[in-house]
């Protein structure tokens, strides 16, 4: 009888809030919006760059199977514009099928990349700004507990039973701004859809220790902080067994960067801003943990996986291939080529640079990974490829492939 109550006022929520919806249409959701500008400059064919694979296409072919799984089984698929012209889910998966044609056939040469595919570039926010800002991401192992005790005491969650998901999309009256938010994440109060609980919320106030959704338990905070920033984690269990967790859901608020604040308050000095140097602070500083991570209010919530790391596509990751982009602006599962620089792992004591230059395929999002002008590169799973991501921040160009469309019959 209770349950069938909650539910009862979950959905009269809800409806309050399409109700709210609908009348803030006059406020302005139903104006005539202006055309968003061109965010990238199509590649004339002499100036498409030497294309050299620095990972000699290994794991390539595998990232390109496991973006054609994606993109034969997802239903909601959003087309997205590129400079006006429309990307749909059939265009994306014609690109990524012809090039794995290629790829098989040892095809992947200058005159077939510039006969059969069309090449754009994001533009630059500034001349004085690379038109793209590479960092990187991996897959922590972590030390953790089923079962808290006095040492592993800080919880992973997994999503909570009130947490609602709003696809606005779904709702054909509401007129969204291009790239603006088109999901809202909340819980139900009475009769009303409000955000969701905060880090703060969460971690400080104990929102959710009565919901008992807590997977498993970590030793450090900074470990658990490690993981949402990563989206995905080993956890290593007592009795030397390990299991995959990935990302299931978030709440909704907007991610705010721990060390971009440390940076601000000259804590740490911009150039020597890394994961490693991140570790070091909150280790020298433990009585600033909750109030620092409490910044951000942004909070994620995880799910067992059987098969992994899985990116935001539901597909396994490929490490050095697989990418996050900003979902609004770059369709998903797309192709691109990526240049700049990347730190030499063989050299931990001054990680010097080396040629970065290979195929790279949209598998995944972040939450500060947002604009044209952002890219993760997944870099792996475990120490060695935490050296990697957690030191890589360099400029670089990025490119995206589409297959050519045939021209207008007259």
């Amino acid at each position: 009888m209770n349950r069938g109550r909650r539910a009862q006022n979950l959905w009269a929520g809800l409806l309050w809030v399409l109700v709210g919806l609908v009348a803030v249409g006059g406020c302005g959701l139903w104006k005539h919006r202006p055309k968003p500008p061109e965010r990238f400059v199509k590649v004339a064919p002499k100036k498409i760059p030497r294309v050299t694979d620095d990972l000699f296409e290994e794991g390539l072919e595998r990232a390109l199977e496991q973006s054609l799984v994606y993109l034969h089984r997802v239903c909601d698929f959003r087309t997205l514009e590129l400079n006006g012209r429309p990307v749909s889910k059939e265009r994306v998966r014609d690109t990524v099928q012809l090039f794995l044609e290629r790829l098989r056939q040892g095809r992947l040469n200058e005159r077939t990349l510039a006969q059969e595919f069309d090449w754009y570039t994001p533009k630059a926010a500034a001349k004085t700004e690379p038109a793209m800002l590479i960092t990187g991401y991996y897959e922590p192992i972590l030390s953790a507990r089923r079962q808290p005790d006095e040492k592993y005491r800080y919880p992973i969650y997994e999503p909570p039973p009130d947490l609602v998901r709003v696809a606005l999309e779904r709702f054909p009256f509401v007129k969204l701004d291009p790239g603006g938010v088109r999901t809202l994440v909340g819980r139900v109060e009475g009769r009303l859809l409000v955000p969701y609980y905060s880090r703060k919320e969460i971690d400080g106030d104990g929102a959710l220790q009565a919901k008992g959704t807590a997977l498993a338990w970590l030793a450090n905070p900074f470990d658990a902080f490690t993981l949402h920033i990563q989206g995905s984690g080993l956890l290593q269990f007592e009795d030397g067994s390990l299991q995959r967790v990935g990302y299931a859901a978030s709440n909704g608020h907007p991610y705010v960067s721990v060390g971009k604040v440390l940076m601000e308050e000259g804590a740490i000095p911009r150039e020597e801003m890394s994961l490693q140097r991140l570790r070091e602070y909150f280790a020298a500083h433990p009585e600033r943990t909750a109030e620092l991570l409490g910044r951000n209010p942004s909070y994620i919530f995880f799910r067992w996986v059987e098969e992994g790391p899985v990116g935001s596509l539901n597909v396994p990751l490929t490490a050095g291939r697989s990418v996050a982009l900003d979902g609004e602006i770059y369709p998903k599962a797309l192709v691109g080529f990526l240049q700049g620089t990347l730190p030499d792992p063989r050299d931990n004591a001054t990680m010097n640079t080396k040629p970065l230059s290979r195929w790279v395929v949209h598998q995944d999002s972040g939450g500060a990974i947002r604009g044209p002008h952002r890219l993760d590169l997944f870099c792996g799973t475990g120490p060695s490829a935490e050296q990697v991501a957690g030191h890589l921040k360099a400029p670089g160009t990025f490119y995206v492939l589409l297959k050519k469309e045939p021209p207008p019959s007259h």
